[in-house]
């Protein structure tokens, strides 16, 4: 190809390469440079062979490259080292080489780094890693164990286990959302067999008092429910759902609730339900004003839950907050509001006549 041309007509960009790795007061620019470089060269296969004879792949992404030495703290590092991966992570020889290397457990420790930067590029690392991995199963999607599943998409998807069982906020978070991107980037048949194999796992957050990482299992939960390669009605998604918004606070559940309702083919009473969500703020405004009871129709029900009014926020700003937000959804609301407002007066009607 065009990158080996280049490196066998100029070995002076080799030996810029190899001259990184020697022992001496580097830039940080320069060395991130060189790891990005590096990477854009061997996102070719030949080319990737022709640095592989020289071992300096595993000199600049194993574990004897930077990782170790003192140019690693610094971010601009951090992240050469992974955009440099992504580059060349575009072929089954690479695969093969973050397996040996260890490069991937170093991914998942940088999902925690302290530079958001960082951090979100090693999520969306490991989801372009697992998406390679499954590309070249020829005899369709794997099975459920673990043993089905290529050997890089098979740690990646235990460690999103282990880290979905963790008791560790962090940890979880980590593991939502690398599943968020996978699903909301990745819509071939094999995503329906990853969500089958980790729904029980995520469900079981519900479960949890409060529930970890609501932010991050909304989005989640959403990014399945929009995607094209599952289908809904199969892998439990509803019942899940209703579970979410049953199990969240109202400020938690105003967003699930919202994106609810703008999914296609949405079961009538999980629509009902998120409607119930985002009219709870307005019920117990109605409750603090001590009106007289007005016509009868979707806010009565919410209207007399004390216990909503309870699990609202403490505080006078945050309920403002939480109004504003469904005010600002009015327009979404109006429809049903509309609709079910016709229904009773049309049964008044109906009941007047007999």
């Amino acid at each position: 190809g065009s990158s080996l041309l280049l490196l066998q007509e100029n070995p002076c960009l080799v030996e810029l390469l190899c001259h990184v790795l020697k022992p001496q007061d580097l830039s940080s620019r320069v060395l991130s440079f060189s790891l990005r470089l590096t990477g854009v060269f061997a996102a070719q296969e030949d080319c990737f062979q022709y640095l592989q004879q020289g071992e300096l792949l595993p000199r600049l992404f194993g574990e004897a490259g930077p990782l170790g030495g003192a140019a690693w703290t610094a971010p601009t590092v951090r992240s050469g080292w992974i955009q440099g991966l992504r580059s060349l992570a575009q072929h089954p020889s690479a695969l093969h080489f973050l397996a040996d290397c260890g490069a991937v457990d170093t991914i998942f420790s940088l999902q925690g780094d302290s530079s958001l930067f960082v951090a979100s590029a090693a999520g969306q690392l490991l989801v372009h890693i697992l998406s390679l991995s499954m590309r070249g199963l020829a005899e369709g999607p794997p099975g459920l164990q673990a043993d089905d599943w290529p050997p890089c998409a098979q740690k990646i998807v235990g460690h999103i286990e282990e880290s979905l069982r963790s008791t560790a906020t962090p940890q979880i978070t980590q593991a939502l959302n690398v599943l968020t991107t996978t699903f909301s980037h990745c819509h071939d048949p094999w995503t329906q067999v990853l969500w089958v194999r980790l729904h029980p796992l995520v469900a079981a957050l519900l479960e949890k008092d409060p529930v970890p990482a609501a932010h991050s299992l909304v989005d989640l939960l959403l990014s399945v429910a929009r995607s094209p390669g599952l289908s809904s009605s199969s892998c439990g998604l509803w019942e899940t759902l209703a579970q979410t918004v049953s199990h969240l606070s109202p400020t938690q559940a105003g967003l699930l609730a919202l994106g609810i309702l703008k999914l296609q083919d949405c079961p009538q009473a999980l629509r009902a339900q998120a409607f119930a969500v985002l009219l709870q703020p307005l019920a117990c405004v109605l409750k603090a004003t001590a009106q007289g009871p007005g016509p009868s129709g979707l806010l009565d029900s919410t209207a007399a839950d004390s216990v909503t009014a309870d699990m609202l926020p403490p505080s006078k700003a945050a309920c403002v907050g939480l109004l504003c937000r469904t005010l600002a959804h009015l327009e979404l609301l109006l429809p049903l509001v509309s609709a079910a407002w016709a229904r009773v007066r049309g049964s008044s009607g109906t009941r007047g006549l007999c």
